[in-house]
């Protein structure tokens, strides 16, 4: 009969044994027995999946072996049960099993007994291991530390320290954030997709670091990725509004630092499509991208209905804006020539056409609705008259403060509302005074942010769209579209009622 020794190690490290010392102290055990040796080094004990471990199983169900002889039980596996149905199938073929450092007579059933209780606490150990790698993963990227991964186009890596502790950061690699910058400048116009950008950078001999053309997802892994923001106020509210756990306070958001987004405990779909149950942390280096054109981006990218624009809409430039007020669902266009010579044109609720589940409106007249949106338009930017075309005005930093007061008045209120349950009456007059005292000041902090955000960013050059509004009838679907981008976030219409909701 033939001794086996089998000797496994997961990784080199100072304070582990190694195969060679495994080997050389089972040799004492086997004496002048006839003996073969089985070796995996690089395998983890999680489970039996290893080369050499199914090899010596393969040729203990052939007969003729022994004993098997290991240096210590973990080696065979940290899994209680993978180590108990190879136990079973050793006395199955009637093999001894051997471990130099526990000494236990596996014939018996205390023998047994015992064999299982020192595996249920060597799995004990590697749960508890893969835990506290874990927290400390948790722990580190929630500090802003580099936690390793695909370096993101445009940045290479530096090494500094962080808390007194090694890490790295991204440095620029000047000549690639250039690309950068100017795929955002493409992607942020309307009409314009992912395989638009594409063509352009080959069209133009454009290519990524390796030399070849980019591809579409090497486009948009650039165009979701929160690296390159210049993340402010604006990006901690989109970001919190998505169900993202942002993790730095939003005066930490103050327009020049980028962002890494980790895929978080509660996260069920891609960080490309869905934000929510994602973590969101401030990373140690500059973005390059401003928040509004980054944003822009992100939210086309976004798979969600209420952000979903039609592919180079032609023959409405409200397209991707206009909704039903009732169900929130897009309205199409439809054109009904009724022997005419010009087609009557229609806004049609998607929903009512193809189901007929919306109680909202059936159909309504295209021109009257573009006339009413775009009188509305022509009165908003007479509102803009008196702004720089390209002078910004007002201070970023008291903009940031009033966004961080308004989120401190909402927490406040939230707070009193939970002690409304155990207040007495004396105790509910004042929660009742104060919840209205701060929804009063709310209104006025948010009037501050509308104007301030209106009179430092005019919301994209207002001179060369009022340009475009006085010579609307000479101008292009596509500057049409992107007039209509840069003024309005979204248009619900109803029964004779038209709700326009600005950007700016």
């Amino acid at each position: 009969m033939v001794d086996f020794i089998y000797a496994r190690q997961s990784v080199d490290k100072e304070d582990s044994i190694s195969i060679e010392s495994q080997i050389e102290l089972c040799l004492r055990e086997v004496g002048n027995n006839q003996h073969k040796v089985f070796r995996d080094k690089g395998y983890s004990g999680k489970n039996t999946e290893r080369p050499d471990f199914q090899e010596m199983m393969a040729e203990v169900r052939a007969g003729g072996v022994g004993r098997i002889i290991v240096y210590r039980l973990d080696r065979i596996s940290r899994s209680v049960l993978d180590f108990a149905n190879v136990i079973s199938e050793l006395q199955k073929y009637g093999v001894e099993f051997v471990s130099i450092t526990e000494r236990f007579d596996t014939s018996t059933p205390i023998g047994k007994a015992m064999l299982m209780i020192v595996m249920v606490f060597a799995q004990l150990e590697r749960e508890t291991i893969q835990q506290r790698v874990i927290d400390a993963y948790r722990s580190r990227s929630r500090k802003g530390f580099y936690m390793g991964g695909r370096v993101p186009y445009g940045y290479e890596l530096e090494n500094i320290v962080m808390d007194g502790i090694k890490t790295c950061m991204y440095r620029p690699i000047p000549e690639q954030i250039q690309i950068v910058k100017l795929i955002y400048a493409l992607y942020s116009q309307p009409q314009t997709s992912f395989s638009d950008v594409i063509k352009y950078l080959s069209t133009h001999g454009i290519k990524n670091q390796s030399g070849h053309n980019f591809s579409r997802m090497r486009v948009r892994d650039i165009i979701t990725n929160p690296v390159y923001v210049k993340a402010d106020a604006d990006v901690y509210e989109f970001f919190r509004a998505q169900g993202t756990e942002v993790v730095n306070d939003v005066s930490q958001f103050i327009g020049t630092n980028g962002a890494y987004l980790y895929t978080g405990d509660k996260a069920t779909q891609r960080k490309a499509i869905c934000l929510d149950g994602q973590v969101l942390v401030i990373a140690p280096h500059e973005g390059c991208i401003d928040s509004d054109t980054w944003l822009r981006c992100r939210r086309k990218c976004l798979n969600v209905r209420q952000i979903a624009k039609p592919v180079k809409a032609k023959n409405t430039w409200l397209a991707g804006k206009i909704k039903c007020i009732h169900c929130g669902h897009a309205l199409s266009l439809r054109a009904y020539p009724r022997k005419r010579t010009v087609p009557a044109r229609y806004y049609v609720c998607s929903t009512k056409y193809v189901s007929a589940s919306c109680d909202g409106i059936g159909a309504v007249q295209a021109s009257d609705i573009e006339d009413i949106v775009f009188d509305e338009m022509r009165r908003k930017l007479a509102e803009f008259t008196e702004l720089s075309v390209k002078e910004r005005q007002g201070d970023p930093i008291e903009l940031t403060k009033l966004k961080v007061r308004a989120d401190e008045i909402e927490k406040e209120i939230a707070t009193l509302i939970d002690k409304i349950v155990s207040a007495s009456p004396a105790t509910m007059e004042y929660i009742n005074k104060r919840i209205d005292a701060l929804d009063e000041e709310k209104k006025a902090v948010r009037e501050q942010i509308a104007q301030m955000s209106a009179e430092m960013y005019g919301k994209r050059n207002m001179g060369t769209i009022s340009g475009y509004i006085n010579d609307w009838e000479r101008i292009d679907m596509d500057d049409k579209l992107t007039v209509v981008d840069a003024l309005i976030d979204n248009i619900r219409v109803g029964r004779g009622d038209v709700q326009i909701t600005w950007k700016i």
